[in-house]
């Protein structure tokens, strides 16, 4: 129907449906099958007929990564005897993303096309976004019998997003056509609508557990705007298999996405029992609401968001401190030459693997979140490396004992590294360490020391 009939159908790759883009979908062109000349010609939607999308009965969700749904299609005019259309899936949240796989019924009367489907590119010309797909009539269509006056009905299937990707819509265009003869140009009537599909509630929706938020390796209340923090729970994700993000500080993993004072953050780990995320930069202090939302539903809590909420990253169970001891004589067990280092813990390997307890005299890397700004500011949700001194000033105290580190900053994104030479006099073992930030004290952590 939408082919012009002087153009030799062997140049088409699909079967006198119509060019990619003709769905009124954003992108698409808004008149649907009227094409400026190139195609139909009418005025959507001011003649007596009508389009109509039903999905799965005739509902208005969808469920993440749930089976194919069946999807009918009515076009019906009173005044006219063939029906055609053409029909789009798309994300609300990027109207330039496929939602979902469209396939053709077993009828032989729907085909998926995409761009190279057209030579010409149809509405889009040298323009047409490769990853997207439309659904539409074929010949058979049009010549079957029972396409006639005063409607036809085309069934195919839609298998949703495996993921919840939020609100989708099916974009879609309808023809109503004299159909004498060949599939024609002119005069016809044209046709749009859309139907828009809420992601299902699925399972139990996510509860935070009380005092479940904290910086990531921290044990109170508040976090720090640009931090790691983790988010413990239940029910955090739809489903058992945790998800690990691909360095590309994603805003949903897993189907779950959380905001921090209603703002999006940006998630690393996702399992049913704790999230790992990064904080999204904020000038609000105080008490704010963390929303964590999955397919089935919503769980929220508050937690206070402060200039600094210091916490050590550790390596077992038992809070030993993460740190390197650097040796650039090159003595040590781990790196070559002036980069070589040991790694600090309790000499041996009670650990599990080789670590060496600091010395007076050492140089120590510590690593840790939450001490603070930085000069410069570090954007959360963006990839930094390089050094970005706190504003702040950090003390350290080790067995009673006050320490200042020679350097204190941002050397990733929301993780903070501590440059300490240890002094003589803390003692021999395991001593119990602190950092103190603008008036905030870190969780307690352990240090082996010699």
């Amino acid at each position: 129907m939408w082919a012009l009939a002087i153009v030799p159908p062997v140049i088409y790759s699909y079967e006198y449906g119509p060019d990619p883009g003709y769905t009124g979908a954003p992108g698409d062109n808004p008149k649907g099958c009227d094409a400026g000349g190139q195609c139909h010609i009418s005025t959507p939607n001011t003649a007596s007929g009508s389009i109509t999308i039903s999905v799965g009965g005739g509902g208005t969700t969808y469920v993440p990564g749930g089976p194919p749904q069946t999807v009918t299609v009515a076009v019906n005019d009173p005044n006219m005897n063939k029906f055609g259309f053409q029909l789009t899936a798309r994300q609300d949240s990027n109207a330039q993303k496929d939602a979902g796989t469209l396939t053709a019924g077993s009828d032989g009367f729907t085909q998926v096309i995409d761009c190279s489907s057209s030579p010409s590119g149809g509405f889009f010309k040298g323009a047409c976004p490769s990853s997207l797909h439309w659904i539409e009539h074929t010949l058979m269509a049009f010549d079957a019998p029972s396409n006639k006056k005063p409607g036809f009905t085309y069934t195919f299937t839609w298998t949703p997003p495996g993921t919840n990707v939020g609100t989708v819509t099916l974009y879609a265009a309808g023809n109503a056509g004299a159909g004498v003869g060949m599939p024609i140009v002119t005069p016809t009537d044209t046709y749009l609508t859309k139907l828009q599909l809420s992601p299902a509630a699925q399972g139990t929706p996510p509860a935070i557990n009380s005092g479940g938020i904290t910086e990531i390796f921290g044990s109170g209340g508040s976090i720090q705007p640009g931090s790691w923090i983790s988010i413990k729970g239940n029910n955090l994700i739809t489903g058992t298999n945790p998800a690990m993000w691909n360095a590309d500080f994603p805003q949903s993993l897993g189907g779950t996405s959380v905001t921090i004072n209603n703002k999006p953050a940006y998630l690393w780990y996702a399992s049913p029992t704790q999230l790992n995320v990064e904080a999204p930069d904020d000038n609000s202090r105080g008490t704010v609401n963390v929303t964590v939302t999955t397919s089935a539903g919503s769980g929220s809590a508050t937690v206070t968001l402060a200039d600094a909420s210091p916490s050590f990253q550790w390596i077992d169970a038992n809070s030993h401190v993460l740190g390197l001891i650097l040796r650039p004589d090159g003595s040590g067990s781990q790196g070559s030459g002036a980069n070589s280092y040991d790694l600090l813990g309790p000499t041996g390997t009670s650990l599990g693997f080789k670590t060496v307890a600091a010395k007076a005299g050492d140089t120590v890397v510590l690593y840790g979140v939450g001490f603070g700004p930085t000069n410069p500011a570090v954007p959360a949700g963006q990839i930094f490396s390089g050094a970005a001194p706190a504003i702040d000033s950090v003390t350290l105290t080790i067995n009673g004992k006050t320490v200042k580190p020679s350097f204190t900053g941002i050397w990733f994104t929301g993780a903070f590294q501590m440059n300490v030479t240890i002094p003589s006099g803390l003692g021999t073992g395991d001593q119990t360490m602190t950092a103190t930030v603008n008036g905030v004290t870190s969780p307690p952590v352990l240090i082996s020391l010699q």
